[in-house]
């Protein structure tokens, strides 16, 4: 067996043990909640009541599963964009305030249902308890309703009212964890398989190379995706580390997915995509590098420090076995602090929603000292300057030392009006958690470190799914039949959320015996694209080994071409 043999075939290793395990907000919630965020609070309100529901299918008839997620719907009502939320919603009408119209309303909702749903030990506790509170509630919900139409009958119809309490959209958070994260390919490829989409998705490091792929096109064409995956080479995504920083931080190498994912994101007309292009809701996440942290990195992240390296290691090929990267990534965890770095959402505003997607995904992926980003489109040199300027930071570097499941990002940006409806269930999607492998044991200090920005996160969601097994985060470009395990681990740690996030994101209503109908048709949301036959044909001809010999020679040739066209 060959070094290369017994490199491939680590790759199939798994890093971790298989686990079904979920970190559900019940074990998380911070104590106080209702009367610090009841907004929140309803939301895990909710989310109870749908896992006891699934626990105890027969508790409640289908009127009254529906009616109490309404009920809890309505009083979670604060603000929304009417017709924003229900299928092919549009948008530009502007926010409607509702919030302290039904404030008693809320709070009498949160007195009654809190403890049955949140307080109660069982699942059959929760669902008759919540059953009993519901007839009390019936003239209610009747009344405060026809009084928030009435008054707002210039606003929004009865119909867009119900489309915003009924409809909830799926959000999805990609978390880091690089190589790790090829489960998410078979995360994405069951969910899909479900007819669970998401509607928005925030990103971050390897997960924003994910989602910024799966957000190209509707529908997703998830196989062709991971046919070019497939074809991924450390030869096609790293280089040797660059001599100049301008917007990025010097590191091990230059990292080049927006030269290997050019056809990928390149429109019809030739022009890059822009975050605006995806078909998607799509953002990513980085961390800024404040200016006086900068001022004080010691000299190994200076540039002349990795240029020799660099080119050492790019001819391991592999990136766990390139030497000084592992005392590299130890200096990672230094990085994990929210003094050194601030969160940036690459997309949240107008400035960055301009940004190329291959730029936004690598800024974000370019982890510390080890990879390292920078544009090459002239167009994004000063859009990135303007950036640096507005956020008073000196670098941009991988997102997961800010946030790396950035699940109160996701959360705080579908408050602020992302998508017009406010009505959503999040899903963080975590591959980097401690998990016990003897080889990747000095991986811990990082993994513990992240952990630590969870105690915030979690809150925030509906749930986590805490991908295991996984590859080892250190392979970067998988061999195919390390990805197809990948693929296999990713559609079973999933396995048990599907039914979850089906439940959650139902359609219900009040009256009647149909969702709310929104009449509205499908538009097209996402530029015209290359067809994925051309992509996945240059990138099987860009995959092939060439020897350095022919490279040489086809380089003499194309020399040789220009200076006889010449004058």
């Amino acid at each position: 067996m060959t070094k290369n043999d017994r490199m491939a075939n680590s790759e199939l290793v798994p890093f971790g043990e298989l686990s079904t395990e979920l970190a559900e907000i019940a074990v998380v919630e911070p104590p106080g909640l209702p009367g610090s965020n009841p907004t929140l609070a309803l939301q895990h309100m909710e989310a109870a009541l749908v896992r006891a529901d699934l626990d105890c299918p027969d508790a409640l008839s289908p009127e009254q599963f529906r009616r109490l997620r309404y009920l809890l719907s309505f009083a979670r009502l604060t603000v929304f964009e009417p017709g924003a939320a229900g299928p092919f919603g549009t948008r530009g009408r502007g926010d409607v305030t509702v919030g302290d119209e039904i404030a008693g309303f809320r709070q009498r909702v949160i007195d009654a249902l809190y403890n049955p749903l949140r307080g109660r030990t069982t699942a059959q506790e929760r669902l008759d308890a919540a059953k009993a509170v519901l007839l009390s509630f019936a003239e209610d919900v009747e009344y405060e309703r026809s009084v928030l139409l009435e008054r707002h009958r210039n606003d929004f119809s009865a119909a867009e009212l119900d489309a915003e309490l009924g409809y909830k959209t799926y959000v999805a958070v990609l978390g880091g964890g690089g190589g790790a994260g090829y489960v998410y390919l078979g995360g994405m490829q069951r969910m899909l398989a479900a007819g669970l989409p998401p509607a928005y998705m925030l990103t971050n490091s390897f997960g924003a190379i994910v989602g910024s792929v799966m957000a190209r096109a509707l529908p997703v064409p998830i196989e062709d995706y991971v046919a070019w995956a497939k074809t991924v080479t450390y030869r096609g995504v790293l280089a040797p580390a660059r001599t100049r920083r301008r917007h990025g931080l010097n590191g091990l190498f230059s990292l080049q997915f927006n030269e290997f994912a050019k056809e990928m994101f390149t429109r019809e007309d030739g022009e890059p995509m822009r975050l605006t292009d995806l078909a998607i809701p799509y953002e990513t996440v980085v961390a800024g590098v404040r200016k006086q942290s900068f001022d004080r990195l010691p000299g190994q992240f200076h540039p002349s420090h990795f240029t020799m390296m660099g080119v050492r290691a790019l001819e391991h090929l592999k990136l766990g076995y390139a030497p000084g990267v592992v005392n590299r990534l130890w200096q990672v965890a230094a990085f994990i602090d929210s003094r050194v770095v601030k969160p940036i959402v690459l997309g949240g505003d107008d400035l960055t929603a301009d940004f190329n997607v291959v730029d936004a995904a690598s800024f974000s992926s370019a982890i510390p000292g080890i990879l390292h980003h920078e544009s090459s489109d002239p167009r994004m040199w000063d859009l990135l300057d303007q950036l640096l300027v507005e956020k008073d930071v000196a670098a941009l570097v991988d997102g997961g030392a800010a946030s790396n499941v950035p699940i109160e990002l996701a959360w705080k940006r579908i408050q602020d009006g992302r998508l017009g409806t406010r009505n959503a269930c999040y899903i963080g999607w975590d591959c980097f958690h401690p998990q016990w492998n003897p080889r990747h044991l000095w991986l811990q200090p990082i993994t513990q470190a992240l952990q630590l920005q969870m105690v915030r996160n979690a809150p925030f969601a509906d749930r986590v799914i805490r991908f295991s097994p996984t590859l080892s985060p250190v392979t970067l470009a998988a061999a195919p039949e390390a990805i197809d395990r990948a693929i296999e681990w990713g559609n079973a740690s999933v396995e048990s959320s599907v039914p979850f996030v089906q439940r959650l994101t139902e359609p219900v209503w009040w009256e009647g015996d149909q969702p709310p109908q929104v009449g509205r048709t499908p538009v097209r949301i996402s530029a015209p694209l290359q067809p994925m036959t051309t992509i996945l044909d240059g990138a099987r001809r860009a995959a092939e080994y060439v020897p350095r010999v022919t490279r040489v020679r086809r380089r003499v040739a194309a020399v040789g071409q220009r200076i006889r066209r010449s004058p």
